[in-house]
């Protein structure tokens, strides 16, 4: 997978309340100081996902059915023929069509879905399935392995951004030191900012195949936030 990561983003913002002396036993609360950083880049999309469907209509729900599922057989049996292309079987719907009050019709709507990190290759597999099935929607995203890597690296990257921001309020305020109280560690992670291009079908009666979608799969924008207290020593 090609990654593109641009120069990391960091977002320090303090809260210094006033360092006023407690009572009771409780000095160590002086100078508390709240501190948030965060390291964001920008991944290229990994992975594709297709939505492709079987919609009909007849006055024969049996006939309706029959129609359908030997469409989508005959469409999962072509896709499965495609090893890098993962294959799943999505929603299926039928519900009556009414004029007034009476069932004229039935309709009945089938999803495949498919997914791959071969673009092309289930690119060309759409092209082929629109002889028969439309095309609902492609979108892109980060693959999780490809998600954890990025998070990891980020996560060291806020950190240490942690840390140095601490330093120099420590160094700023006079204090001799630090010590972290609390922190947390979240991902933001797989915003998707894709540029999917939908190719409809425009109906069943078509070619063995059409011309493969065009498709831009675009990036998502991956952050990791580190959020914390830190304790001021020696103030």
């Amino acid at each position: 997978m090609k990654k593109t990561i641009s120069a990391v983003s960091l977002l320090a913002l303090l809260a210094v309340p006033p360092l006023a002396r407690a009572d009771h036993g409780h000095d160590h609360e002086t100078g508390r100081v709240s501190l948030q950083a965060q390291a964001a880049t920008e991944v290229d999309n990994d992975t594709m996902r297709a939505t492709l469907y079987v919609e009909d209509e007849d006055a024969n729900p049996a006939r309706l059915a029959d129609t359908v599922n030997k469409l989508v057989a005959e469409a999962l049996k072509t896709a499965k023929s495609v090893t890098v292309v993962k294959t799943k079987s999505g929603g299926y719907q039928t519900f009556p069509v009414y004029e007034k009050t009476r069932i004229v019709r039935w309709r009945a709507r089938s999803d495949l879905l498919l997914q791959s990190t071969d673009f092309k290759a289930l690119s060309d597999l759409i092209g082929r399935l629109q002889a028969t099935l439309k095309l609902g929607g492609i979108d892109f995203s980060v693959s999780p392995e490809a998600r954890r890597k990025t998070e990891d690296e980020l996560t060291a990257a806020a950190i240490e951004d942690f840390k140095r921001r601490a330093e120099l309020v420590a160094q700023s305020f006079g204090a001799r030191g630090y010590k972290v109280k609390d922190a947390a560690v979240n991902a933001d992670g797989g915003h998707p900012m894709p540029r999917p291009m939908v190719y409809m079908a425009k109906g069943a009666a078509m070619a063995e195949s059409v011309q493969a979608p065009a498709v831009e799969a675009g990036t998502s924008r991956i952050a990791v936030n580190v959020s914390g207290t830190i304790l001021l020593e020696g103030l």
